[in-house]
């Protein structure tokens, strides 16, 4: 697979402060690039600087091998970079059809005649269908998940972007999100998925990648990243039992 996305040595934050410290990592195309960290570490910071929501300081951000960093949202979003958030954001006065419809009409640059049959098709996929009719405000917490991924997808980015969308939701919820993924991925859609629920991550995730203070502390294979010092670390705050027994003959 060939590189779709490449963060180099990228320098990002709010007014002066700065989160990501020279990031830099690629994502392959058509696969499912995990993330993970501790809090503050710098992975929303990360989807921000990626849609344009803030621009870095220094390096570069290269989409298909064109610098996107001064680009603004809407030019990004045309460019097929696709994005959920945290925290659900649906128009709660609106059916969960016309949601998704109107992400077509102006995510995906379509009429509203056009964006009808691509908006059905995607609430089927996303199990939403026979809920196309229901206000939004009153979906439970995986169904208003299910529309974020639903809005984000219509307009068939290249480059989707999952920002903790299995956070809050039961074990059998979860299940739902990681089939929901894994459809995805075989229809060619290339994924970055921020998540805190490491089986997710696990079952999941081509590769894995554990952002600190703003950098890549770790890359690779799931499990190898999973299972290195630098994650147990950083990340899980787990010392190894030689580098304990160190310490403690240390303070003796």
């Amino acid at each position: 697979m060939d590189e779709m996305l490449v963060f180099d040595q990228v320098f990002a934050g709010y007014d002066r402060t700065s989160v990501l410290n020279g990031l830099s990592f690629e994502v392959r195309r058509g696969e499912v690039f995990g993330v993970i960290g501790p809090n503050g570490g710098g992975k929303t910071t990360m989807l921000n600087a990626l849609t344009g929501l803030i621009r870095p300081t220094s390096g570069s951000i290269l989409l298909d091998g064109r610098d996107i960093s001064a680009l603004p949202v809407d030019a990004r979003c045309k460019l097929g970079i696709g994005r959920t958030f945290q925290i659900p954001r649906p128009f709660v006065r609106m059916s969960v059809y016309e949601n998704v419809l109107v992400s077509a009409v102006f995510g995906g640059g379509l009429t509203e005649r056009m964006g009808r049959e691509p908006s059905l098709d995607v609430l089927r996929m996303t199990g939403l269908y026979d809920r196309r009719e229901t206000v939004s405000g009153e979906l439970t917490l995986l169904d208003r998940k299910r529309l974020e991924i639903a809005r984000a997808i219509v307009s068939r980015p290249r480059l989707l972007l999952l920002d903790e969308v299995a956070a809050g939701l039961t074990a059998a919820e979860v299940e739902d999100v990681i089939s929901l993924v894994g459809r995805l991925k075989k229809i060619g859609f290339t994924i970055i998925w921020i998540e805190h629920i490491i089986e997710t991550m696990i079952r999941s995730a081509d590769r894995l990648m554990c952002i600190s203070g703003g950098r890549c502390a770790a890359v690779g294979a799931p499990l190898e990243v999973m299972q290195s010092r630098v994650v147990e670390e950083l990340y899980l705050g787990i010392r190894s039992a030689s580098e304990q027994e160190d310490r403690s003959a240390s303070n003796q």
